[in-house]
């Protein structure tokens, strides 16, 4: 059972969700670096357990959510998590624990992404990998902002079928990103370069967003840096490009950094109890365990997840 420290609520898992983040953790790739714990896990939903004298604005009982960074006693694949206050917000009322336990990492990562590619009500956007957490989210907060010029890529009429139906993403908005000349598909489909394009997959489909995107646009990428060669075009665009790092925050000693998190999920959830946003589309691999960990995992690796995994305690 962890402590409660100075500035810290104790939260009882109800429920978490699964993010490549933390195989990549468990593979010992950027982030590892910075995690305290070799418990795996960067968000929940649950209700508080304990709080530290210091702390306002929660009791015993409170249902909340989280994104717990690398701030908190363990990772979330635990029965109980000691969280710095400022990483906590209400949960949702009108979202399950499932549910909520699969927002604050792809939601806050896709939030992050919107603006620092400046997307606004008249943008022209490209999301490469929309039917992923992030990109699920990235649709949805891009509907709810008022874009209305969209392009995603799907691979296969599952994924299709999926942002159709999850996203409202109509035939005319999905380019099939494994036939050749998609770029060209996409530029066509939008009536010309796109004003911001959000870079969900990495490796290739990168270079593919440098190369859709029109005069001063602006490229937010949540996977690596472009190729030299990709830069020369974002040159030759006078374009700009932004990473992502939705945990950079945590990586401050200033706790007012923290803060940022509990804002972001407070504005998510008046959207969701509001009915601005629709519930995330969650699978349930079912009771925390090791095993479904392992399953959880190796569907991630293999790329096909659809929405968000969760698992509940």
């Amino acid at each position: 059972m962890p402590d409660v420290g100075k500035g810290e609520v104790r939260i009882k898992v109800r429920a978490v969700s699964f993010n490549p983040v933390d195989f990549q953790i468990r593979k010992g790739r950027p982030e590892s670096t910075h995690v305290r714990s070799m418990i795996l896990g960067r968000d929940l939903s649950g209700t508080v357990d304990a709080v530290h004298d210091e702390v306002t604005g929660f009791k015993i009982g409170d249902e909340v959510f989280s994104y717990v960074c690398n701030r908190a006693s363990s990772g979330t694949y635990a029965e109980f998590v000691s969280v710095p206050a400022e990483l906590v917000a209400r949960k949702p009322a009108s979202l399950s624990h499932e549910e909520a336990a699969a927002v604050p990492v792809a939601a806050i990562t896709a939030s992050l992404a919107l603006k620092k590619a400046q997307v606004g009500e008249s943008t022209s956007l490209f999301v490469a990998g929309g039917a992923g957490g992030v990109g699920t989210f990235a649709i949805m907060l891009a509907r709810q902002m008022g874009v209305r010029k969209l392009v995603t890529t799907a691979g296969s009429a599952r994924s299709r079928a999926y942002l159709s139906e999850r996203c409202g993403v109509s035939a005319a908005q999905i380019v099939d990103y494994k036939q050749e000349g998609f770029v060209e598909r996409a530029i066509e489909q939008n009536g010309g370069g796109f004003d911001a394009a959000l870079d969900l997959v990495g490796g290739k489909m990168l270079s593919s967003c440098c190369a859709l995107l029109a005069l001063d646009g602006n490229l937010a990428s949540v996977t690596e840096a472009p190729s030299v060669d990709d830069f020369e075009i974002l040159f030759e665009k006078n374009a700009s490009f932004h990473s992502v790092g939705a945990h950079a925050y945590s990586l401050s000693d200033d706790r007012a950094n923290w803060m940022k998190y509990r804002v972001m999920l407070e504005h998510l959830s008046r959207l969701f109890d509001r009915a601005a946003l629709s519930p995330p589309p969650t699978q349930n691999l079912g009771k925390m365990s090791a095993e479904v960990v392992r399953q959880a995992h190796a569907l991630m690796e293999s790329g096909t997840v659809q929405g968000k995994l969760v698992m509940n305690c």
